[in-house]
């Protein structure tokens, strides 16, 4: 499970929701457009989005701001093929982003930094079938992304970013009674993205970006034990003993990921007071075809490699995803906005879909207001509401629910029920 946490910690956090649960919208612009808005920004948050467009942006001050974001995530329900029902339980967090672009300080460059929360994600299970491989799932990512943005002449500029991801996680798993484990990792690695922005006219936008696949690094400690509760299936308490040996750990654990890189190609085109904006997003899955873990001085015996140490495969395929946004200048003070996103799912096969990371394609409604205070500060409002669609999967357990010596394995076949997940923000924007 330690490198189920990290999977979808670090995938998300760099922005790929087709498997696990993603958060590209980093600003209330980007949650109001559905993340649309790649082609062009109205605010400093193009050092995230697109920061080659912080050449193009008007005013020549400093120019911040800050969002704060509420998430839900609703319980989702697995309904297996004889008739079964689990369901998970809610999940809330907060989050907060801040992206800032500088003045001119040197004739045709401008720096931008932006820190950013790509994922916050909860879920957990207390069915025992479930609680098997994700009886709590927590997980959290923190950016940092300075980048710096050349202008090449009027129409057409580039950006250079770095970025840095700290994530952070937490699983704990269930034996059916018998014992448990919980691992705890976290890490921090590098990448780098890339932009392109190009204004043929005043009223038109093209753009490309580019996120850099990153090998992550992820270390944490593992507690792994069998409390003897129940013993082993026809074996009495000398298996429930031997099993405890076989079981107990606790150590230090690492994983090594390969997050899959993305590409964008945007475009934006302003009629009168309207924008409209559309960004074609490719997320490269294919690269990833599971993961594996090590223990320091893990216990070397069968049940032990089946349980926890046996690498879990995936399937994944390359996804698209594809964004639609409007913004209308209803006056001089107030900005209307409204987004649509239609995401693929990414596991090829039901294998690939998990308790912890329910994968599923999905579809998003967003919309939003901007209110202009005065020239320097500008308050906003956003909310999005994302439909997960069904998802067929078959996910690990043990057969019976009976621990024997060695553990049966087996699969419960069925499917993943709608999953809704909500996302308010309000913050401001700020120049000086």
């Amino acid at each position: 499970m330690f490198k189920k946490v990290m999977l979808g910690t670090i995938l998300s956090a760099c922005m790929l929701n087709a498997a696990g649960y993603k958060i590209p919208e980093q600003s209330n612009d980007g949650l109001a457009l559905g993340a649309s808005n790649v082609a062009v920004n109205f605010g400093p948050d193009a050092a995230y989005y697109n920061p080659a467009n912080m050449m193009f942006m008007y005013d020549s001050r400093h120019y911040f701001e800050n969002t704060l974001a509420w998430f839900h995530i609703h319980p989702v329900k697995f309904h297996t093929n004889d008739g079964r029902e689990f369901k998970s339980q809610k999940f809330d967090t907060m989050a907060s982003t801040f992206h800032f672009v500088s003045p001119e300080h040197y004739e045709n460059w401008r720096f931008g930094l932006s820190l950013a929360v790509p994922v916050g994600v909860g879920i957990g299970w207390s069915s025992k079938d479930a609680a098997f491989s994700g009886k709590r799932f927590k997980l959290k990512a923190v950016e940092l992304n300075p980048t710096v943005a050349y202008r090449i002449n009027d129409k057409l500029a580039v950006a250079l970013g770095a970025r840095a991801v700290y994530t952070k996680g937490f699983v704990a798993t269930e034996l059916y009674g018998n014992g448990y484990r919980h691992v705890h990792g976290d890490g921090i690695n590098f990448g780098y993205n890339l932009a392109l922005s190009y204004k043929p006219t005043d009223e038109l936008s093209f753009a490309v970006t580019y996120r850099s696949k990153v090998s992550l690094k992820v270390s944490g400690k593992t507690r792994s034990d069998y409390n003897g509760k129940s013993q082993a299936n026809g074996g009495g308490a000398g298996n429930g003993k031997m099993l405890k040996g076989m079981l107990d750990f606790y150590g230090k654990t690492k994983v090594n990921i390969p997050l899959p890189a993305q590409l964008q190609l945007a475009t934006a085109y302003k009629l009168h007071d309207t924008t409209f904006m559309f960004a074609y997003e490719r997320t490269f899955w294919s690269s990833f075809n599971g993961y594996d873990f090590e223990y320091d001085n893990a216990p070397k015996n069968p049940i032990f490699y089946g349980l926890y140490d046996k690498k879990i495969e995936k399937n994944y395929r390359d996804t698209n995803t594809f964004r639609f946004g409007i913004a209308h200048e209803l006056n001089p003070k107030i900005r209307l906005m409204a987004g649509f996103v239609y995401d693929q799912k990414a596991a090829k096969n039901p294998y690939s879909v998990s308790f912890d990371l329910p994968d599923t394609k999905s579809y998003a409604y967003s919309a939003g207001i901007n209110y202009k205070f005065s020239e320097n500060l500008e308050f906003a409002f956003s909310g999005l509401y994302q439909d997960r669609q069904k998802s067929s999967a078959s996910v690990k357990a043990i057969k019976d629910q009976k621990f024997s010596m060695p553990p049966q394995p087996t699969t419960l076949n069925g499917h993943f029920g709608d999953a809704k997940i909500w996302i308010l923000s309000t913050g401001i924007k700020y120049k000086f």
